[in-house]
């Protein structure tokens, strides 16, 4: 991951240290952060990282206004950056609008590194091959959907993921 940028957009300073700790842990060197959707608006025209991860509920650009501007862009380059949405509003609408923005993948906070890990990891890579960062926004909402749905099996086949217990 060493040879990949990312830009963090939280209004929370605790969460984007942490998000910076997890992704220099993965060995990403480049590493950009921004307080709004504003400001990672600004970072990401001046800096152009490969991958952006964005909290949804922030103020004065939240998560679904800012992904609106990214994806309609001029630049495709830019319009087509791959975003991870990280927030700790997991409803079902939530989901949705995200979904309806452009975002690529969407996690639940409180967050698990391994998680954050496969989902960079899905971006960066497709089968054997790497493939720049940016190619793989242009796969459709299905073939990211199938993609979650092989690594929830995997895990699921591994043991990693078990059944929570109804205590």
């Amino acid at each position: 991951m060493s040879g990949y940028s990312i830009l963090i957009v939280d209004d929370n300073n605790y969460m984007r240290s942490i998000l910076r700790t997890m992704v220099s842990g993965f060995g990403v060197r480049s590493i950009y952060e921004a307080g709004d959707g504003a400001d990672a608006i600004a970072i990401l025209l001046d800096r152009r990282p490969d991958i952006v991860l964005c909290d949804w509920i922030m103020h004065p650009i939240d998560g679904n206004d800012f992904l609106r501007i990214l994806r309609q862009d001029q630049d495709s380059e830019i319009a087509k950056t791959p975003v991870i949405v990280i927030t700790a509003d997991s409803r079902r609408s939530v989901v949705v609008a995200a979904r309806n923005a452009g975002v690529n993948y969407f996690l639940a906070k409180p967050i698990a590194p391994a998680i954050l890990y496969d989902r960079l990891k899905a971006i960066v890579m497709q089968g054997d091959e790497c493939v720049q960062a940016r190619d793989m926004a242009q796969l459709p909402m299905g073939t990211r959907l199938q993609q979650h749905l092989d690594v929830m099996a995997k895990a699921k086949d591994s043991g990693t993921l078990k059944k929570k217990s109804s205590d």
